[in-house]
């Protein structure tokens, strides 16, 4: 137990060093102590999960410190399935929504840290920012049965979306789509007073990425290819259908809508971390973007066309 808590004071120091790849070794040695069934006697039963869960919280940390949101979300999501309660995981996955500009998404999860841990400081900060950004007062919290988000009396789709949101931070997918079928069917009877097709874009990408977590990447690409038909600028949708290209093995058609998913939302992190591996793979360097290079509105308006053609090749 000593080296253990040994092992993770060394981790939190580096880590406010900014030295997150040294922070990340003492964690994993950290790690290994717990899955030494020789040493695991040290270290009391009900506070075994709890030690697993905070470190893979704590590598999720890291690796936001390295721009590597595609680690960070994996150890989130360890964390969470470890333990479904977990306010930090809650706050680390919110934290991703955020960077990729999915502010709805973002503000969801910080409520649900909060929700788990009303004195996490990193998530009352978050979902302030968030709250800014949606222009809603610093303390909105649609958990809260006193306020009503964008002033919607019954909001019956956003207690739909924010379990769906719950149920794919658990990997519980399945679970996660027919929450989001419920969701569809309550948008489309009520009359929402802000853009209805935005977020009938926004609840077709979350399906898409359900979708693809189960492999079911056919449908994936229906759900990703509506989204865009109903919101061309849809950073997610074209970010979506890059992923499916990439599967496919159809690099180039993966390079180009992950090149449009940035170019519509310059803060989406998965197609930024996404292009910069298929740069690499086709010998390009990292930051390589043709839709950036010379661009005036003419160019811009002939390839948002083609951003809307490309994805019925798919």
């Amino acid at each position: 137990m000593d080296q253990l808590t040994s092992l993770l004071d060394e981790a939190y120091e580096l880590f406010n060093k900014k030295e997150f790849e040294a922070s990340l070794s003492k964690l994993v040695e950290a790690q290994e102590i717990l899955n030494d069934r020789t040493q695991q006697s040290d270290i009391p039963r009900d506070k075994m999960a709890d030690s697993r869960a905070s470190i893979e919280n704590f590598k999720g940390f890291n690796y936001l410190g390295l721009n590597n949101t595609e680690r960070a979300q994996e150890c989130f999501e360890n964390a969470l399935a470890i333990n479904p309660n977990s306010s930090q995981a809650c706050a680390g996955l919110a934290e991703i929504f955020y960077l990729q500009g999915m502010d709805y998404e973002a503000k969801i999860m910080f409520e649900w840290a909060i929700e788990n841990n009303t004195m996490n400081q990193f998530a009352i900060a978050g979902l302030t920012k968030v709250n800014r950004a949606l222009n809603l007062p610093d303390d909105h919290n649609t958990l809260n049965s006193e306020t009503n988000f964008f002033e919607i009396k019954n909001n019956e789709f956003f207690e739909e979306i924010k379990e769906a949101y719950r149920l794919f931070s658990e990997r519980r997918f399945e679970e996660s789509l027919a929450t989001l079928n419920r969701a569809e069917r309550k948008l489309k009877t009520r009359k929402m007073n802000f853009n209805t097709n935005t977020k009938i874009a926004s609840l077709e990408n979350f399906r898409g990425f359900n979708l693809l977590a189960l492999e079911r990447t056919n449908e994936a690409r229906q759900a990703f290819e509506k989204a865009l038909n109903i919101n061309p600028s849809s950073s997610q949708a074209c970010a979506g259908l890059g992923e499916i290209f990439y599967l496919m093995g159809r690099d180039n058609e993966a390079k180009t809508m992950f090149e449009w998913a940035i170019v519509n939302n310059e803060k989406n992190h998965f197609a930024r971390e996404r292009l910069k591996k298929i740069n690499r793979e086709l010998g390009l360097p990292e930051d390589d973007n043709t839709l950036l290079k010379g661009e005036t509105t003419e160019t811009k308006e002939t390839t948002s066309k083609q951003q809307v053609e490309i994805k019925a090749t798919v």
